[in-house]
């Protein structure tokens, strides 16, 4: 800022189509759908990537990720525009500031968007004449992949900070630098929690799909995707608990006071999904013992789903207070509302059908793995 005056801009003049609470609901509901896909993305990247460099593909490994690649890329980038258009509706003020800030690295995501989707195609159906390339293909597409979620980070941080936007400003011109908020200490914590986070969901469900669907065509593989998805799921998890931490307390003292005893409901959603996870680990690891491994998979399927749900609430918890801290001339109850109930059902029923097809097109996908592409065998 500079003499005092304020430099976050106006709220839009056009009133909102629909209460602030309401809005905020949406936006959390379709960020946590969203969070599924792009953790099964993000994670199956991450995996094909690893396999690649070290040389050691496994075939029905690799089978499965690529057969659900392309369509969990898809419903991640079409979930994504929903939470997005929410977010920007209810805090346009510090959104578009915040993106324009980082300049040249906002733009770049559309590129790294296609070129990272293009390069999950050519790796899942057209493997063979990639040739010596297919490795560095789909390992050019994690990292651009991890690129946009880095970038969105930066964004995040940014319109939460806005004490910050004048010092960049003045630093590095948005016109020729990228601006990204290295400085910002709670960044990397806050990229490294969600690539972790993605992992372990990936190894959970990748566990799942081997005792229940793969153990009906070959039960050693099924036995051995068993163990590689535990492996992938509790490796992470553990890490988490160091990065989490440092996660929260890089944060200013107001904030991460509110999750260790200021605020009750702060704290008891973020320690009660702390202990969800432990409960999933558990789970995990006795379903690799158990004669029956599938309900102990489900259970801690089901645990750390509402682990997923409840860390997405402590990050809209930590966004809020950290608004209230350094915007507090943004005042979400103050905004115009003009309710448009008809355009927000339409959304609704198109939401819930939407949701009903991508559950048929999963079961689909899960029904018939061998109408997916097949893949060179192992190295």
């Amino acid at each position: 800022m500079t003499s005092g005056v304020s430099i976050i801009p106006s709220p839009e003049p056009i009133p909102l189509p629909a209460p602030v609470w309401l809005l905020q609901a949406l936006l959390f509901l379709t960020f946590v759908i969203h969070l599924v896909f792009m953790n099964m993305t993000v994670g199956g990247l991450l995996y094909l990537a690893r396999s690649e460099l070290s040389r050691q593909v496994w075939e029905p490994m690799q089978r499965w990720v690529t057969g659900y690649l392309p369509v969990t890329t898809a419903f991640t980038i079409t979930s994504g525009v929903a939470p997005l258009l929410f977010l920007q509706v209810v805090y346009g003020q510090l959104f578009f500031p915040a993106a324009i800030m980082i300049a040249w690295a906002w733009l770049l995501v559309i590129f790294a968007l296609l070129a990272g989707y293009y390069g999950i195609y050519a790796y899942a159906l057209a493997s063979d004449r990639l040739g010596r390339w297919r490795g560095w293909v789909i390992v050019g597409s994690t990292v651009l992949f991890l690129y946009i979620a880095f970038a969105f980070s930066n964004v995040i941080t940014l319109m939460s900070t806005p004490f910050r936007w004048w010092q960049i400003w003045q630093e590095h011109p948005p016109s020729i630098s990228f601006n990204l908020n290295w400085w910002e200490p709670t960044l990397f914590p806050r990229f490294l929690h969600f690539v972790l986070g993605a992992a372990a969901f990936f190894g959970l469900v990748t566990a799942l799909y081997g005792v229940a669907i793969l153990r009906k065509q070959d039960a050693v593989a099924a036995q051995r995707m068993h163990r590689i998805g535990v492996a992938w799921f509790i490796a992470p998890t553990v890490l988490n608990y160091f990065v989490g931490p440092l996660f929260l307390f890089t944060h200013e003292r107001p904030v991460w006071q509110l999750f260790v005893g200021a605020n009750t409901g702060a704290t008891g959603l973020l320690w009660g999904s702390v202990a969800l996870s432990l409960l999933a680990l558990l789970c995990a690891a006795v379903s690799l013992r158990s004669p029956s491994p599938l309900p102990w998979l489900l259970a801690a399927l089901s645990t750390m789903s509402l682990t997923v749900i409840g860390m997405a609430g402590v990050r809209f918890w930590v966004r809020s207070h950290l608004i209230s801290l350094h915007a507090p001339e943004v005042r979400l109850a103050e905004l115009p509302v003009e309710p448009q109930w008809g355009i927000l059902g339409i959304f609704v029923v198109v939401l819930l059908i939407g949701l009903g097809l991508v559950v048929w097109m999963v079961r689909q996908v899960l029904r018939y793995p061998a109408a997916q592409p097949t893949q060179r065998s192992e190295s």
